[in-house]
């Protein structure tokens, strides 16, 4: 008579079987398995965002006055934040001190000419960045100062065209400052007292479409600013959403402080259509300067 071999142990004793498979899945270390699978997650992010996959940039309004040892320390919060690009406004010191408050692995661009040519220097690691072509564009001839009832010096941003080494990606980046007293909070509009920076503010705005829409195709635009309008209360066209932001078809961190309703003049703008956009962004705010430092993070989207 015919008869069935006898069958292994282990499928004589499922709770053996169990514990096998237990013992498989968790791996030597003992983990869970969910713990296993955030460590997998983990490690797709990384690889996500590994060399090449992003770049991070960040805007810093400097106070006026500042020693070597504050401005080391702001810019070392950006820093914090893997900034590889930092647009400045209101430099109004020595060039040596902003040099000398620097990493030695960075390049300070702060042109030499007319006054107002050096208040927005863009700095770099060139570590990370390789500088093809940087100007001083004039972006308005005259302003007016509301208070003191004179002109102004002419208005000069700093513009740099830089190839991230291991992408290859290249922006076009641009360091500005609006006018100040521009905004009417009340009718989100702008504010018709000063009219004369108003208008200076829209020639401004025309010079930046100009240089964003004279850049070759694949050189992303990437702007920060001093922009001196209040977040979340620019409701009309007149002013930078409807001047810069959707004209060049620029992301940014409009709302970087949603938890204080009204506050927020810095930003990081990124240029919507480009491989690269804006993952992320932060605000720090514990700095000696007197505005926060705005750190945006974009990301390959594509």
């Amino acid at each position: 008579m015919f008869s069935l071999p006898a069958l292994p142990r282990v499928l004589a004793r499922p709770t053996a079987l169990l514990a096998a498979t237990v013992l498989l899945t968790t791996g030597a270390a003992g983990g869970p398995p969910a713990q296993a699978r955030e460590q997998d997650r983990a490690s797709a992010s990384a690889a996500a965002s590994g060399p090449g996959k992003e770049f991070v940039v960040a805007s810093l309004n400097l106070k006026k006055g500042m020693r070597v040892a504050g401005m080391r320390h702001d810019i070392g919060q950006v820093l914090d934040g893997e900034a590889s690009v930092i647009g400045f406004q209101e430099r109004l010191f020595s060039r040596p001190a902003l040099r000398a408050a620097l990493p030695k692995s960075w390049t300070l661009l702060m042109p030499k000419g007319p006054t107002g040519t050096d208040d927005n220097p863009i700095a770099f690691d060139k570590d990370v960045w390789e500088l093809e072509r940087t100007w001083a564009p004039l972006l308005t001839a005259t302003t007016w100062r509301r208070y003191s009832g004179r002109i102004a010096h002419d208005q000069y941003g700093v513009a740099a065209v830089l190839r991230h080494r291991r992408s290859g990606h290249v922006i076009r980046a641009v360091s500005f400052h609006l006018p100040n007293h521009l905004h009417n909070r009340r009718t989100g509009g702008p504010n018709y007292a000063n009219r004369r920076g108003v208008e200076a503010m829209w020639r401004m705005a025309s010079r930046i479409r100009s240089i964003g829409q004279r850049a070759p195709e694949g050189h992303q635009l990437v702007a920060m600013c001093d922009c001196n309008v209040t977040a979340n209360r620019d409701t009309t066209d007149h002013l930078v959403r409807g001047r810069i932001t959707r004209p060049l078809r620029l992301e940014t961190n409009y709302s970087a402080d949603r938890h204080r309703r009204g506050s927020g003049i810095d930003y990081v703008m990124g240029e919507r259509d480009s491989d690269f956009r804006i993952h992320s962004f932060h605000s720090y705010r514990n700095l000696v300067t007197d505005h926060p430092g705005i750190v945006a993070t974009f990301r390959r989207a594509r």
